[in-house]
């Protein structure tokens, strides 16, 4: 097994994209320091790592064996190429669940709007976005600063959080395809694989997954729950649960199977909420 200290992820909890990244890494056994980033603070130490001192940069970022894997894409190709156990992007199935990717990419893209857009509108989910060590009159106090990194990160990625439709729409699309590629198997592709994993993080948006494998505030989960698309979509919820259920391990929070403490603050990983969209 690689040693924790060999790989650096740099990721935010309840992100769909660094959850499939912290997936991959698991499945295949590699150990890795997980490192949380902070939305606006934690800009200069990402431009810093990846060498970009100017234009946008996001996570999940892996630092592996001298090279810096800057999507969740690379990163699941890495610990296919590099870790042990089944194989989850097989030669055979690499286009299709290539396509699976483009397709969730495109609608997660354009649904970060979906969730900044009602954050925005609880002043709850906002409080819960700051450190929790902070006592709960400060954390009133400081609402403004929620609302302003939240805003700031819609200008960061260009979205118009006064039309939601497009990007409802755009989830309901890749729904109905995943119930359609679920009529004959449990899997997408017939088998378990980075697919899967894709396709479960598209839910994430519907109903967020238990606790037990990502832990939300109360306000921050009511955020990210659509309860006409889960009412829609029951079958499609009951899946991802079934999923994580039978392939998801040692990722409860602060597993030391699977990854290392960052050594940060631990009252700035609940800061990165804000930016969780990413």
């Amino acid at each position: 097994m690689t040693r924790p200290n060999d790989l650096r992820l740099y990721s935010l909890h309840v992100s769909p994209w660094s959850e499939r990244a912290r997936w991959m890494l698991q499945h295949h056994g590699l150990a890795f320091r997980k490192i949380e980033h902070v939305p606006m603070l934690g800009e200069r130490r990402l431009r810093r790592v990846l060498g970009h001192p100017s234009g946008r940069v996001t996570v999940p970022v892996l630092i592996a064996d001298g090279q810096t894997l800057t999507n969740s894409w690379d990163i699941a190709l890495y610990a296919e190429r590099v870790g042990r156990g089944a194989r989850l992007i097989p030669e055979e199935l690499e286009g299709d669940v290539r396509r699976w990717h483009d397709l969730a990419e495109a609608t997660m893209t354009v649904g970060r709007g979906l969730i900044l857009a009602r954050l925005l509108q609880s002043d709850a989910a906002l409080q819960e976005t700051l450190p929790p060590a902070l006592p709960r009159p400060v954390r009133r106090l400081l609402l403004p600063v929620a609302r302003h990194v939240t805003r700031w990160f819609a200008r960061k990625y260009e979205l118009d959080l006064g039309t939601t439709a497009r990007a409802e729409d755009a989830l309901r699309e890749s729904l109905a395809a995943l119930r359609s590629a679920l009529v004959r198997s449990e899997y997408v592709l017939g088998r378990f694989s980075y697919a899967d994993i894709i396709a479960a993080s598209l839910l994430q948006a519907v109903v967020p997954v238990a606790d037990r494998y990502l832990r939300l505030g109360p306000a921050t989960r009511q955020v990210w729950t659509k309860p006409e698309l889960a009412a829609a979509y029951p079958d499609l919820v009951s899946w991802r649960d079934r999923l994580y259920e039978r392939h998801r391990h040692d990722s409860s929070p602060g597993s030391s199977s699977s990854s290392a403490s960052s050594g940060d603050d631990p009252g700035r990983a609940r800061a990165a909420r804000l930016d969780s969209v990413v």
